[in-house]
């Protein structure tokens, strides 16, 4: 499975990504994961890298683009890929528009992560 972490803030996407190692080590899986540093940075190189995810976590207040003009970009190309927000600021209107998988609120729960992973592994 391919993974994109997009939060401007790298202690946060490297928690992430550490739980989401911590899930590989329990069930005996491997996942691909990109860490990515802005909204911008994302869409640049899945452009230029012709880069499709299977799941995508993206913070929504960013400094550019916020997490959901980000998720409507990537819809323009790829409506199968599940979207979560992670926001520390509740739900956003312009979630709905991005059909996300979850939104989670900050901070971020190893639970609530092994349940998306399980349930995006389970193709559901």
């Amino acid at each position: 499975m391919k993974i994109a972490l997009c939060d401007d803030i790298l202690p946060l996407r490297r928690m992430l990504e550490a739980m989401m190692r911590e899930y590989e080590r329990e069930k005996n899986v491997r996942f691909q994961i990109r860490q990515f540093g802005s909204g911008e940075e994302l869409l640049k190189q899945a452009e230029e890298e012709h880069l499709h995810f299977d799941l995508i976590f993206l913070d929504q207040c960013m400094k550019k683009l916020s997490g959901a003009e980000t998720a409507l970009r990537i819809r323009e190309y790829d409506t199968a890929c599940q979207i979560v927000f992670c926001t520390g600021s509740g739900a956003h209107p312009q979630f709905a528009e991005a059909s996300p998988l979850r939104i989670l609120e900050k901070p971020i729960d190893m639970e609530d992560i092994y349940v998306i992973l399980d349930e995006v592994r389970s193709g559901g």
